[in-house]
């Protein structure tokens, strides 16, 4: 604290005294930007360069991800009380057994099965896509009038061209939005490495 010449109370201390933490803090942000740079290119060239092995990895993921959700589903309709049960909860939760159980074990009955399981999850992303693109192209039309309406028909349009092309040949687009992740992953490393590199140049000066 510094004692003012005219006034008896002490004055807050000036900003250059705090300054020393938060420039000590920056450091171990911008390491932390650094790695996870190098950690998003990797994954992304690893993507990128073997997309066969990286698609049937994350198709295996999915559909154990959905067995988990429709166990978790199902278990919480029994715990849930009578008067708060839902019966779409319930419905739900069993359709993405069966579905989720079945793929996963054609999956691993061998090569043809785990492309049928890929095609599965193509069928599935496509139908979405489908649902996603007709609800954009409805909200287009609810707010015409709006700002920005037109942004949301364009992305409507794209949603459903792209799920034309992921029904009209499932297992090709499974793997080739599979290197899209890939580049994408590789060009969110390097410009997250540009940035904590800027960001540490103007930490030192």
């Amino acid at each position: 604290m510094n004692k003012h010449p005219v006034f008896p109370y002490d004055l807050p201390p000036a900003s250059g005294a705090t300054g020393g933490a938060e420039t000590a803090s920056r450091p171990v942000n911008r390491k932390t930007g650094i790695v996870a740079s190098i950690v998003l290119a990797v994954l992304g060239l690893l993507t990128f360069f073997t997309p066969i092995s990286v698609g049937v990895g994350m198709a295996y993921l999915l559909t154990a991800g959905l067995m988990v959700y429709g166990i978790s589903q199902t278990v919480a309709f029994f715990r849930a009380p009578k008067e708060a049960r839902s019966g779409w909860s319930l419905v739900n939760g069993i359709m993405l057994l069966l579905f989720s159980g079945f793929t996963l074990w054609s999956g691993l009955s061998g090569v043809y099965g785990t492309l049928q399981m890929i095609a599965s999850l193509s069928y599935v992303a496509g139908f979405l896509t489908i649902a996603a693109g007709i609800s954009q192209i409805s909200t287009f039309f609810a707010l015409q009038r709006a700002s920005g309406s037109g942004w949301i028909m364009a992305s409507g349009i794209l949603n459903l061209l792209l799920s034309l092309v992921i029904l009209a040949n499932p297992v090709v687009s499974w793997f080739t939005l599979t290197s899209v992740w890939g580049i994408y992953l590789t060009v969110s490393g390097i410009a997250l490495f540009a940035e904590s590199l800027s960001g540490r140049r103007a930490c030192h000066s």
